[in-house]
């Protein structure tokens, strides 16, 4: 499937592990912190961590969304159910020496982002459709140098087939001409095609756990294995 024919498209974009490298850092965040639980005796294993932070995390995220600081949310939670005296208050100081550090970070945009992205905003209209933190995802593009390219950004609490329908309507959408561009099953290309919407899947080797799920079979998807490859579709 191609879509040249000359008409311009609405392109929405996830932002991350699509645009620029996010959840490596989680990971690398996480790994560091069952490493301090062990080392001060908090936690016998890595999975015991594992459980108590995402036990945090997932009541985090109904009253505070995606992102950086309600990870670190989640790391402070998890530390506190996993110690108690001293074990915990030098598990808290680990968390906020990880913390500052997480949030600090710059996201590396991934390769063919940069070029494939001036291109595509001469020849189409280009979006952001992506979870997080507002605040936090805005400051990501600003520093991403991409932010001139995008004609409006969203950052929906979550990305459910709801969430694309309000989209559509408010942005005055013709779905015919419209694909979601995105690394996540759930959030990206599933619930985009049952809103009406095409989709491009670009497939990422750390899209978080959560955001797997098989990619329904729809005609109106494409898989492409490389950004740069936007190029030929579009």
């Amino acid at each position: 499937m191609t879509a040249h024919n000359g008409e311009r498209r609405h392109l929405v974009f996830d932002a991350d592990d699509t645009l620029w490298d996010s959840n490596i850092h989680f990971l690398e965040a996480f790994a560091q912190f069952a490493a301090a639980a062990a080392e001060c005796g908090a936690a016998p294993c890595e999975q015991s961590a594992a459980d108590a932070v995402r036990r945090a995390e997932l009541k985090l995220i109904l009253t505070h969304g995606y992102g950086r600081r309600p990870y670190v949310l989640a790391l402070h939670q998890a530390a506190g159910e996993l110690a108690d005296g001293a074990r915990a208050a030098a598990l808290h100081a680990e968390v906020d020496r990880i913390g500052e550090y997480l949030c600090a970070r710059d996201c590396p945009l991934l390769p063919g982002v940069e070029e494939t992205i001036a291109v595509l905003a001469r020849r189409h209209h280009l979006m952001i459709f992506t979870k997080g933190q507002r605040d936090e995802q805005l400051d990501k593009l600003r520093r991403s140098g991409l932010h001139a390219h995008f004609s409006r950004v969203e950052t929906p609490r979550e990305k459910d087939t709801d969430a694309y329908r309000r989209l559509i309507d408010e942005a005055g959408l013709r779905p015919e001409l419209t694909w979601m561009i995105g690394n996540s099953p759930r959030s990206d290309i599933n619930p985009a095609v049952r809103a009406g919407l095409r989709a491009v899947y670009i497939p990422h080797p750390h899209t978080w756990e959560l955001e797997h799920e098989a990619i329904m079979p729809d005609d109106r998807i494409v898989h492409l294995d490389s950004f740069r490859r936007l190029l030929d579709l579009f």
